[in-house]
């Protein structure tokens, strides 16, 4: 009977190290948000995609990315704590600013969100020959790029704590 405690023992002991041994080690969770920002039917690249992090940050102020020639964006997030929710914007030269978009608490691991753009510049109207009746503008069907996500590499990666 002897034998059998010390073999339980070693058995309790070599499950209680690795468990210790992976909790003292294991990798940082890492938190993604990534998207991408169009117009139409077009990616806008050099867009400036700001993340504002709420909740215990450790007051990190805002963080931005610019998206990449098929404009899409990607910003790691290393050690949030538990209680960070997020307020995202989006902006480019000749659109309208994107309408902020707020990531509640807690934020998932991986978030994806798009944001469409609308031009500010506006195409002039054909000039009007005499007697000749307007043609209407018939609106254009708009459909959303197809993603393809920045490069791990190219992402904009911060450690919080």
């Amino acid at each position: 009977m002897k034998a059998f405690g010390i073999w339980v023992a070693g058995i309790i002991a070599v499950v209680l190290g690795g468990w210790g041994t992976w909790y003292l080690t294991r990798p940082p969770a890492v938190t993604t948000v990534e998207g991408m920002v169009y117009s139409g039917n077009a990616a806008v690249p050099n867009a400036m995609v700001e993340i504002d992090l709420t909740g215990d940050t450790s007051n990190t102020g805002a963080v931005h990315d610019l998206t990449d020639q098929n404009g899409a964006y990607k910003i790691e997030f290393t050690g949030l704590p538990s209680g960070s929710g997020a307020t995202l914007r989006a902006s480019a030269s000749g659109f309208k600013a994107a309408k902020a978009q707020t990531l509640k608490s807690p934020l998932e691991p991986d978030t994806h969100l798009d944001f469409a753009l609308v031009s500010v510049i506006l195409s002039e109207a054909p000039a009007a020959v005499a007697g000749a009746r307007p043609t209407p503008h018939l609106p254009v069907a708009a459909h959303v790029p197809i993603y393809i996500p920045k490069e791990a590499s190219r992402a904009t990666m911060i450690k919080i704590r």
